[in-house]
C-alpha cells in the first residue's frame, strides 16, 4: 500500500468517526456521548480511535476545521472571501443542530481559531488594497491592529450568530462580514491618504 492510499484510508475513517460524531450530536449533547458510542456507532474499534484523535475534543477540532474552516482558507481571496463565507454560513446553517452544540463546548478554542484566519486574511487584504492604489506598506504593526481587531469581530459575529439560533440567512450573515470588511478598507484608506 502506497503512501497515497494509507492517507485516503486514513481520512475515510477520519470522515466516518466525525459522521458518527455529528450524528450522535444531533441527538446527545457532547458531554453525554463517550467514545465507545461514537465508535460503535461508525463498527471501528476504540483502538482506531485513538491512532487518530487524542479524545472527543481532537475529533470535534478536527471536524469543524475540515467542514469549515479548511474550505474557507482554501483560495480564499479579496474576489473569493464572499463567496467562501457564504459557503460557510451555508454548511453551518446546514447543520445547525451540530454547529449549536458544537459552540456550547468549543467556544473559546473556535473563536480563537476563526481570528487567527481571519487575521492573516484581513492583513494580506489590506496589503492587497495598498498595493492597488499605490499606498507603502511599511506600517505592519498598524496594519495589524486593525487585522486583530476586525479578525476578532468577524469570529465574534459568527459565533453570537450560532449562539442566538442562526435566525439570519447565510446570505444576510455575508452582508455582515461585507460591512466589517468595508469599515476596515475605509480605515486603512484613510488612514494612509
Amino acid at each position: 500500500m502506497d503512501k497515497t492510499d494509507k492517507t485516503s484510508c486514513s481520512m475515510i475513517t477520519k470522515r466516518k468517526l466525525a459522521d458518527a460524531l455529528k450524528e450522535l450530536m444531533n441527538t446527545t449533547s457532547f458531554d453525554k456521548i463517550t467514545v465507545s458510542d461514537i465508535t460503535e456507532k461508525c463498527n471501528i474499534h476504540r483502538q482506531t480511535f485513538y491512532y487518530h484523535f487524542q479524545d472527543r475534543y481532537d475529533l470535534l477540532d478536527w471536524l469543524i476545521y475540515d467542514e469549515l474552516l479548511s474550505p474557507l482558507m482554501d483560495g480564499f481571496n479579496l474576489d473569493t472571501m464572499y463567496d467562501k463565507f457564504y459557503d460557510m454560513f451555508t454548511a453551518m446553517s446546514n447543520d445547525k443542530s451540530f454547529y449549536k452544540n458544537a459552540i456550547k463546548i468549543n467556544s473559546d478554542d473556535l473563536n480563537r481559531f476563526i481570528s487567527s484566519i481571519a487575521i492573516k486574511q484581513l492583513i494580506e487584504t489590506m496589503k492587497n488594497i495598498k498595493n492597488s492604489v499605490g499606498i507603502d506598506n511599511t506600517d505592519n504593526k498598524s496594519d495589524e491592529s486593525i487585522a486583530e481587531f476586525f479578525g476578532y469581530g468577524i469570529s465574534g459575529v459568527t459565533i453570537a450568530w450560532v449562539q442566538k439560533g442562526m435566525k439570519e440567512t447565510p446570505m444576510e450573515m455575508v452582508k455582515r462580514i461585507e460591512h466589517i470588511v468595508d469599515v476596515c478598507k475605509e480605515l486603512v484608506l484613510r488612514r494612509d491618504s
